[in-house]
């Protein structure tokens, strides 16, 4: 007895195999978003900006915030889709902005107590140097009378401009959210 293979049948038998494994890994779609997965992140990020929205102080906002970067950092290893990494993405960069708010807001509170930083401007330190980079903000110099020590400032209401990128993120976020 003799073992032979009809090679047209082995062929077709290969050709049937990958179709079937082609046509398998096209039909399946990506696993759809888990918007629960999501639901302390997205509250933590509701917080800040409720916090900002009703005037909360700069403590309120600083631990609010605080909150938000446990969440996302909490939310890193659980993320397995490419959806949501791309959502945890928007996240970090929400709270990005927020944090150059919170620089910028402490900044201005911590040198306008000193005299010599007037309430309308924030002090460009070296913390504030990439921010005003990254946001474009046009700066003012300035020398100190009795030191002739220069300085640089940028208007307090930059701080304005950041949150309403940080609502622009939010508004990217919703839409994701609502639409997947």
């Amino acid at each position: 007895m003799t073992n032979t293979i009809n090679i047209g049948s082995f062929f077709s038998a290969v050709f049937i195999i990958c179709a079937v494994v082609i046509i398998a890994s096209c039909s399946s779609s990506s696993p759809a978003l888990s918007k629960e997965k999501f639901s302390g992140v997205n509250g933590a990020a509701l917080e800040v900006g409720k916090t900002l929205s009703s005037g909360g102080d700069y403590k309120a906002f600083s631990a609010a915030l605080q909150k938000l970067s446990l969440e996302i950092a909490a939310l890193k290893n659980n993320v397995r889709t490419d959806q949501e990494k791309d959502l945890l993405k928007d996240y970090s960069d929400l709270y990005a902005i927020y944090h150059d708010g919170y620089v910028l807001w402490k900044y201005k509170i911590e040198f306008t107590r000193y005299g010599f930083v007037p309430e309308n401007l924030i002090y460009v330190g070296q913390d504030i140097e990439p921010i005003v980079i990254k946001y474009r903000i046009p700066v003012e110099f300035h020398v100190y009378a009795p030191t002739q020590q220069s300085w640089k400032s940028i208007p307090a209401e930059s701080l304005q401009m950041i949150w309403t990128n940080a609502d622009s993120e939010m508004q990217i976020i919703n839409s994701i959210l609502s639409y997947r």
